[in-house]
Order: C-alpha cells, then sequence, then structure tokens
C-alpha cells in the first residue's frame, strides 16, 4: 500500500464535574461542590477587594464553582444575576444553570444536601 500510512487516534471525552450549588452575597460566597470521588467539598470565598473590584471576586466564585454538569446559584437578587452572567461568560454554558434563586442565608449543610440532591439526578 502506497501512499500515508493510517492513523488512528483515539479521544477520551471531557466531560464536566458533577454538580455545584452556591449562596453568595457581597461579602462572601459558599459553594458546596461534588467531586470525582463521591465526596462533597465546601468553600467559603470571602470578598477582600475594593468595593469597585466585585468582578475579581465574581470571577473567583464562579472558577470555584468549576465546570459543573448542574449549577445552582443562591442569594440576594442583584449578587446571584451577576455571578450567574460570570459563569456564564467564563463557561459558555448557560444551559447548565438549573436554577439561579432568592434565598436568604443557607448553612453549609443545607448546601451539602443540596448539591447532593442535584447529583441523585432530582
Amino acid at each position: 500500500m502506497h501512499g500515508r500510512p493510517k492513523r488512528e487516534t483515539t479521544a477520551t471525552p471531557v466531560h464536566p464535574a458533577g454538580s455545584a450549588v452556591t449562596w453568595i452575597d457581597a461579602s462572601h460566597a459558599v459553594v458546596a461542590r461534588t467531586e470525582a470521588a463521591g465526596t462533597v467539598t465546601v468553600e467559603t470565598i470571602r470578598h477582600e477587594t475594593a468595593p469597585g473590584e466585585m468582578d475579581t471576586f465574581l470571577a473567583r466564585v464562579a472558577h470555584e464553582i468549576g465546570d459543573r454538569d448542574r449549577v445552582v446559584i443562591m442569594g440576594p437578587g442583584s449578587m446571584r444575576t451577576a455571578l450567574e452572567r460570570e459563569y456564564v461568560t467564563i463557561y459558555h454554558r448557560p444551559d447548565r444553570l438549573l436554577d439561579v434563586e432568592p434565598a436568604g442565608p443557607v448553612t453549609a449543610d443545607e448546601l451539602i444536601a443540596r448539591v447532593r440532591d442535584l447529583g441523585d439526578g432530582t
């Protein structure tokens, strides 16, 4: 056979990791997310930048959420909407935002329960 040898390639599909539930306000955000091992981690991100640097805070929170299949964002209206926009700007996947809903402060345990429910597909 003449010509170029036929190359075989295999690609491993890249899939986003499970789910994340976030509660955010102007001073901090709490992110609960599933990990590959099936565990749930919870991170608190404090808004330590100047008031005019809200974009930096939102980007940090969006990166903490990560590229997930299912994302729920909770908190006061303007912060919730701002984080939703930042997430879509970074990951270009608005379809992964299941809920963006108002909520008063929630506990880490409540976020963990919610992210576990999402992991079950509920």
